[in-house]
């Protein structure tokens, strides 16, 4: 395995806040490494861009994921720290992203596809 090889590439589609007034279309593209690491860009949900970088924990043998990282383009931080935790369907991911205080102002549930390449 090599972190520099890539593993996928992966669109950002929608997301649903816990509270009201967010933007819920967060289109983007990223890609993985064959080790975890993303790296991509989305419209968020303040509708400013924001650029993330990560690790993401997945097996073939589970349909489930745990990524943490940074992002860019919200309020809060210059780089908002981020834990996502969700479920593989396919080439579907869908994770949470919980609110915590002081670093997010609400929770949300984030679809994206993913390709193997």
């Amino acid at each position: 395995m090599n972190c520099l090889n890539l593993a996928a590439i992966g669109l950002h589609l929608l997301s649903i806040h816990e509270k009201p007034g967010y933007n819920d279309q967060n289109y983007g593209l990223y890609a993985q490494s064959e080790c975890g690491f993303v790296v991509g860009g989305y419209y968020n949900s303040y509708r400013r861009p924001s650029f993330q970088i990560g690790w993401r924990a997945e097996t073939d043998h589970l349909p489930l994921f745990f990524e943490i990282g940074g992002v860019t383009g919200y309020p809060n931080h210059l780089i908002e720290p981020y834990a996502m935790a969700g479920v593989k369907l396919g080439p579907l991911r869908v994770g949470f992203v919980p609110h915590v205080t002081g670093v997010n102002k609400t929770s949300v549930v984030h679809a994206v596809v993913q390709f193997k390449l």
